[in-house]
């Protein structure tokens, strides 16, 4: 919601998030300032699967789409906020080049080109080393802290000026990494990687090959031609590897009932998971249970006696 304001009678077009979940980005009429200050995420920006890892800046507008797939340990801010907070003249309806604004105001636009214009290989993440994120995040405090406590009838200049603050310093690592070609190649678009790593954390969901290659915007035949190509399976033999490979290590550790074992690493039915186990490995999950340490991990071929 926008804040009101205690000192006057006004709304001002800006919020803030102490601890932003990624899962109600973008914001309509909005540029967003995401900041990661812990964890990892794999995100959907505008079609294309990227790896966030902290400490790095996400710049997004109302134009973009986003869609979380998986965080782990996440830890995040954020600040949203109308370009004409900035300048009156910086409204959504002014950003783009066609339209004439004063000389003055030109730089100032295309500083948030980083939220507004987003490309194949720039869908606004910006990587931050400890020293530039250390400065981004107490930029970040600072205007939080002041969102909040609004403490006199000038709190909004103040947000406005560290605004700028932020937004200066965000252009300048940008315009560094450009130069260092940052850019130029797609960041973290493996998707065999994605598809591997998404099966590692949901394997006991009802995932399907559909799914996956919606997840990556790849056909079937496709996305099985880059899996098998990285990984020496198909997706779903991936899958199903994966999961006896848990169910091993559950026989092993736990005193869980063959159909509980089953039901956890997402098998509809144990009869189903007892003959993959015994069809893969050569032995029934029972008779593996008794003496687990006599055998080898499976990895994807026959298990063997040590």
């Amino acid at each position: 919601m926008p804040q009101q304001d205690r000192h006057k009678e006004r709304i001002i077009p800006i919020e803030f998030t102490f601890y932003d979940t990624l899962k109600s980005l973008p914001v309509e009429e909005r540029c967003s300032v995401v900041l990661l200050t812990c964890g990892s995420a794999t995100v959907k920006i505008n079609s294309h699967i990227r790896r966030l890892n902290s400490p790095c800046a996400i710049c997004l507008s109302q134009y973009d789409t986003f869609e979380l797939i998986h965080a782990e340990n996440l830890s995040a801010k954020s600040f949203h906020f109308d370009p004409w907070y900035i300048k009156a003249c910086l409204c959504f309806d002014n950003l783009e080049d066609n339209v004439e604004i004063d000389a003055q105001y030109v730089y100032d636009r295309v500083k948030l080109y980083m939220f507004t214009r987003h490309t194949e290989y720039f869908q606004g993440i910006i990587t931050l080393t400890p020293q530039s994120y250390l400065h981004i995040n107490e930029l970040m405090l600072m205007i939080g802290a002041e969102t909040f406590s609004q403490s006199d009838g000038f709190w909004t200049c103040r947000i406005r000026r560290m605004l700028l603050q932020l937004i200066n310093s965000l252009y300048d690592i940008f315009v560094d990494q450009r130069k260092l070609k940052f850019f130029e190649t797609p960041e973290t678009v493996n998707p065999a990687s994605i598809c591997a790593e998404y099966i590692e954390k949901h394997y006991s969901e009802n995932i399907t090959l559909d799914m996956l290659c919606q997840l990556v915007n790849l056909n079937r035949t496709s996305l099985n031609q880059k899996f098998k190509a990285q990984f020496s399976f198909t997706c779903m033999e991936y899958l199903l590897n994966y999961r006896l490979k848990i169910s091993q290590e559950l026989l092993s550790n736990t005193n869980m009932k063959i159909h509980e074992i089953a039901e956890s690493c997402g098998f509809k039915y144990d009869s189903y998971f007892i003959r993959q186990f015994t069809k893969k490995l050569g032995i029934s999950p029972a008779i593996y249970r008794k003496n687990p340490l006599s055998y080898s991990s499976y990895d994807g071929g026959k298990i063997r006696k040590l």
